[in-house]
């Protein structure tokens, strides 16, 4: 019942009994929390409801889950797995992907994502290049410094003549639910408002220890009744708490990686620059030089630490997003 993985020395491995004392809820922002709940045959009406809250001039009766990897076209293009891909009964095509983390460019990569979809329509032999709708809703733990001006939790993008603003297509929107912008408590939830429902238990179902009286709706009941642990079966449990340790492994190899960088790279940073300065002039120099040494250490500071991120075997668009370096930077290392 222990399940073994590379944890910190000073972090005990999680059993299936603490899980079930400690635990009432699955993480919905954790992998594999998020996909018990949303993405199993049994709970698709969970997900109906989800989407249905959040995609715009659409109203989702039911739904089909897909293959969650694209096959690319060739041996030099990687396969993308997606966390959710589900065809509609309309045959609109919906991906979902949850991201933890703050990722570099994830815009783009949403638009990566977009044309997917695309080209498995067209390939199987779609000459007129009509596609059905595709909606890719990105789940986000973090706020996009895109809409960072924005305080909806939601934003929905579809393409759009500069000036005048008119719609070229509907046939292609990218949602983003930035969850840090929803502050509400429990105590200001509106049962009725079943969008705040789905944000309140996407940011805080891990923290309850038991049912709020206060929601006490039919969906709300859903969630609670498909996140519930105790309801899981030994299997899935185990393979929760190696997610859980995962998660909690990778953490601990870039804070490691990251204290042992700012280290390095502060050091050598300030030396360079102390170094520059006293060619400059002992006064000027110590000021200047600190401030470039610095820059630099940071820089340095970002390499060192990817760099002992991928002896570790870490995943590279973990790195990504840890480092903030592009992924030739990373494979120049």
């Amino acid at each position: 019942k222990i399940m073994k993985q590379n944890l910190p020395l000073n972090q005990a491995i999680l059993t299936v009994e603490q899980l079930d004392k400690e635990y009432p809820f699955v993480d919905l922002l954790l992998d594999a929390g998020f996909k018990h709940v949303f993405g199993r045959q049994k709970n698709k009406d969970i997900l109906i409801a989800f989407l249905n809250q959040i995609i715009p001039d659409r109203t989702i009766v039911d739904l089909t889950y897909n293959q969650n990897e694209q096959i690319p076209d060739n041996i030099e293009s990687k396969a993308s797995r997606f966390d959710l891909y589900c065809t509609t009964d309309d045959g609109s095509r919906i991906i979902v992907e949850l991201q933890r983390k703050e990722q570099h460019d994830y815009i783009h990569r949403s638009l990566y994502y977009s044309s997917l979809p695309i080209a498995e329509q067209v390939r199987i032999g779609n000459e007129t290049y009509m596609f059905s709708h595709i909606y890719i809703v990105n789940i986000l733990n973090f706020t996009l410094k895109e809409t960072a001006h924005r305080e909806q939790v939601l934003s929905a993008f579809r393409y759009k003549e500069i000036e005048d603003n008119t719609l070229l297509t509907d046939r292609i929107t990218h949602i983003f639910v930035e969850l840090p912008k929803f502050k509400k408590k429990l105590e200001e939830i509106d049962k009725e408002n079943v969008q705040d429902i789905f944000y309140f238990c996407l940011r805080n179902l891990k923290d309850l220890k038991t049912i709020p009286d206060s929601l006490d709706t039919e969906i709300a009941q859903r969630i609670f009744t498909a996140s519930a642990v105790a309801a899981m079966t030994t299997q899935e449990k185990m393979y929760y708490i190696d997610n859980m340790n995962t998660e909690r492994d990778i953490r601990n190899q870039i804070q490691f990686a990251a204290d042992k960088g700012r280290e390095e790279g502060l050091k050598k940073g300030l030396e360079e620059g102390k170094k520059e300065g006293r060619e400059e002039g002992l006064k000027r120099g110590l000021e200047e030089g600190k401030k470039e040494g610095l820059k630099r250490g940071r820089e340095e500071e970002r390499k060192l630490m990817a760099s002992k991120l991928k002896a570790m075997g870490v995943p590279i668009d973990t790195i990504i997003e840890s480092s903030g370096l592009t992924r030739e930077e990373i494979e120049k290392l």
